[in-house]
């Protein structure tokens, strides 16, 4: 309850909106999207199933399992993951490969179409992108979805001819990220089974755990009431749920069941402070993360949820800002930083935090850190300005409006993200409807200073992670754990002077040029579209479309590009498309274009292919002058500056 407490504690301070008596009850449930069909059975099986023509004739069937690696015990460290790889190896109804087989027959491949993963609390099976030209596919692919279920064969010699498939998984996924996770999870989730579940688990497991122990887990963890369906596609939703009623329903659910925990992360009081190198790491990432608690489950369906995370997204918005700022200076101390709310090392499902990321060169390991945090102290001791809020808003709610228009062409996939994460996580689904209405009624009531007083409470004296990852080479020696948090220390001390910034109110184009003409006009029939020739040559080729409601592409093309260029010049050409960005457009340095651009959704860039040299844009239909004046500036005001 304390981050409830917490928001609306900061509303009442600046919008007085709320009484004593109003905070004391349970906020109000928002609506289910009308358009998803929501239904759990006797036994405890949730489903989701909503009609979605995007592609016409397809449709995808995902079941989530609320398992994953952190429901093993110690011997059992990889079954979660292993599990994961029987389903493909024989069921009740598609013995042995034939599962696979059918599913090619129709056009879905593995890998492509068909496919699955364990994380640490979660395994999830997708079909995706199905063909539904006939009734009988949708009933085969409910039919596999029930075998996921409740019907893995785990057959002994599937188990065997398993093991080595594991060993080759491991042994190609051992990144540099994954020993680096080997090194610091243990440190960082010290007292908590976080830090030794892995989902790839211990080769010494997958190499000789009896048969019985993976049925024993299977019967155990998967079962109705941690399962979820999720059907979106072009199908019939009466249908589906009818035969979902109809295969599912009987599914047995054991009285006498185990609890499904979700571990806890504890608390610490002094930062915790983790080094990690391996020879395959390029640059070193330094993270600092406050910990905090989750938003409770049960308040998440409410306009609380919403609020929290609207005022997240303007702290992040507006601190990385201030980043990007510094990387444009002339001596960053960082290469890239940011920052971000969500699960610690996006695994824990009971802890939440503030995430501060720099990436940084060999040489300002030290300074990368104490910059990244000394802003974050900036923020803190003087909030942000209104002119920053007034930004980060206006492009909050450009995308808000952005993805309302967009509401009729959504692809299946984005559905099935939405309703996988619903199930598991228990994230509202009101649909993009009421979303766009709520945030366009809460961001302006909710002003520069509620979001000074939230960014507050983010950055506590205590819950504090520190990681520190770098690639291990000769000669390069880390800061001590002693000398991190010293620096940590004196940089949370540092009393910040404001942030200043400059604002600029002139137009993108200060003089416009002279007006041409349209010399010629054609109809090409074969693609209809209207043909331009234009007074300077060029020609224009404009072709109305109905796959976006809210957007305009231009791309434009002339012969040339990296062929026709000196050979003494190939070292520049490596950064010739990324460089000239560096400098702005036109009166704009890149920061301050960025904040003359707020609020529009219009975007251009320049650069060489090997055989054109290319201008590319987009943009809503309303910011469509926007978008051409960033295509003139493109040809004529690249800054050289920088």
């Amino acid at each position: 309850m304390k981050r409830i407490t917490r928001w609306k504690t900061t509303l009442v301070l600046w919008l007085g909106i709320f009484s004593c008596a109003a905070m004391a009850q349970a906020p109000q449930q928002l609506p289910i999207d009308p358009q998803v069909r929501v239904g759990v059975l006797d036994n405890g099986l949730t489903y989701y199933i909503r009609h979605n023509e995007l592609p016409k004739d397809r449709a995808e069937f995902h079941i989530a399992q609320k398992v994953g690696s952190m429901q093993e015990e110690e011997s059992q460290r990889e079954l979660a993951h292993f599990l994961e790889h029987m389903a493909f190896n024989g069921t009740t109804h598609f013995p042995d490969k034939t599962m696979l087989e059918y599913l090619e027959s129709i056009g879905a491949k593995f890998g492509a179409n068909v496919n699955a993963y364990t994380s640490f609390d979660e395994t999830v099976y997708t079909l995706m992108n199905i063909p539904v030209t006939r009734p009988g596919i949708v009933d085969s692919c409910l039919l596999i979805l029930y075998d996921w279920s409740c019907g893995i064969a785990l057959v002994d010699e599937e188990i065997d001819n398993e093991r080595g498939v594991i060993h080759e998984e491991w042994r190609t996924g051992q990144s540099a990220q994954m020993r680096i996770f080997d090194q610091i999870l243990p440190v960082i989730f010290e007292g908590s089974r976080y830090g030794h579940r892995l989902p790839i688990g211990l080769m010494e497991v997958v190499d000789h755990f009896p048969y019985q122990d993976i049925r024993d887990y299977y019967h155990k963890w998967y079962r109705p009431d941690l399962q979820g369906l999720i059907i979106v596609g072009d199908i019939d939703v009466d249908y589906v749920e009818a035969k979902i009623k109809a295969m599912f329903s009987d599914i047995p659910l054991d009285d006498d069941r185990a609890e499904r925990i979700y571990h806890e992360v504890p608390d610490n009081r002094e930062p915790i402070v983790a080094l990690a190198t391996d020879k395959e790491m390029k640059n070193v990432r330094t993270t600092i993360l406050y910990k905090k608690d989750i938003f409770p489950r049960e308040y998440r369906n409410t306009p609380d949820y919403y609020v929290d995370g609207y005022l997240q997204s303007m702290i992040s918005s507006m601190l990385n800002t201030r980043y990007s700022e510094l990387v444009q200076s002339p001596d960053p101390p960082f290469l890239s930083a940011g920052t971000f709310s969500g699960a610690i090392m996006g695994i824990t499902k009971t802890k939440d935090a503030f995430n501060v990321v720099a990436i940084s060169d060999e040489d300002h390991i030290e300074r990368g850190l104490r910059t990244v945090v000394q802003e974050v102290q900036r923020a803190v001791q003087h909030g942000f300005t209104p002119s920053e809020y007034e930004r980060a808003r206006a492009n909050f709610l450009n995308g808000m409006e952005s993805a309302y228009n967009e509401r009729e062409k959504q692809r299946n996939s984005s559905y099935t993200d939405e309703y996988t994460r619903a199930f598991l996580d228990g994230e509202p689904i009101p649909g993009i409807e009421l979303e766009y209405n709520l945030f366009n009624q809460l961001a302006p009531m909710l002003p520069v200073e509620a979001v000074n007083e939230y960014m507050k409470t983010l950055v506590t004296d205590d819950n504090i992670i520190i990681t520190v990852q770098g690639p291990e080479k000769e000669g390069l020696v880390y800061p001590s754990r002693e000398e991190i948090l010293t620096i940590f220390r004196e940089a949370t001390e540092t009393r910040m002077e404001p942030y200043r910034e400059e604002v600029s109110d002139e137009p993108l184009i200060s003089e416009f040029p002279q007006p041409g003409t349209i010399v010629k006009t054609e109809k090409d029939t074969i693609f209809d579209a209207t043909v331009w020739t234009l007074s300077n040559g060029a020609t224009v080729v404009v072709k109305p479309t109905t796959f976006k409601n809210d957007q305009i592409v231009m791309t434009g093309f002339s012969p040339g590009g990296t062929s026709v260029i000196d050979d003494r010049y190939i070292r520049e050409l490596n950064f010739i498309n990324s460089a000239p960005a560096l400098g702005g457009l036109g009166n704009f340095s890149a920061v301050n274009l960025g904040k003359v651009l707020a609020g529009r959704n219009a975007t251009a860039s320049a650069g060489l292919g090997e055989l054109t040299q290319n201008v590319s844009a987009r943009c809503a239909p309303r910011d469509l002058e926007t978008m051409m004046q960033l295509v003139y500036l493109q040809f004529t005001g690249v800054r050289q500056d920088h």
